[in-house]
C-alpha cells in the first residue's frame, strides 16, 4: 500500500487562549503545498486563518509557535536511514 501524498512544506503552529477556565493550549501539524513565489509570512496567515476558521474559539489566541519547513528529508538523512 502506498503512503498517502504529503505536500512539500511541514507545518506545526501552536497556540495559547485565556478562557474562562483559565488557559488552554493548541497544538496543530499538517503539511501543504505552497503557490510559487509564497513566503513564510504567507503560509502564517493562510494556517492561522485556517485554524480560526475551523476552530471559531480560536479568534482571541496567540501563537505560541510556528515553524514551516520543507517536508522532504535531505538525500544524507535518507541514506543514513537506508543502513
Amino acid at each position: 500500500m502506498a503512503a498517502p501524498e504529503q505536500g512539500t512544506h511541514f507545518w506545526f503552529m501552536s497556540l495559547a487562549l485565556i478562557t474562562q477556565a483559565g488557559l488552554s493550549y493548541y497544538r496543530r501539524t499538517g503539511h501543504l503545498d505552497l503557490d510559487p513565489g509564497a513566503t513564510r509570512f504567507d503560509a502564517f496567515e493562510e494556517i492561522l486563518s485556517a485554524m480560526k476558521d475551523q476552530t471559531p474559539e480560536l479568534q482571541d489566541a496567540v501563537v505560541l509557535a510556528f515553524d514551516i519547513q520543507l517536508n522532504a528529508l535531505t538525500p544524507l538523512a535518507r541514506r543514513r536511514r537506508q543502513r
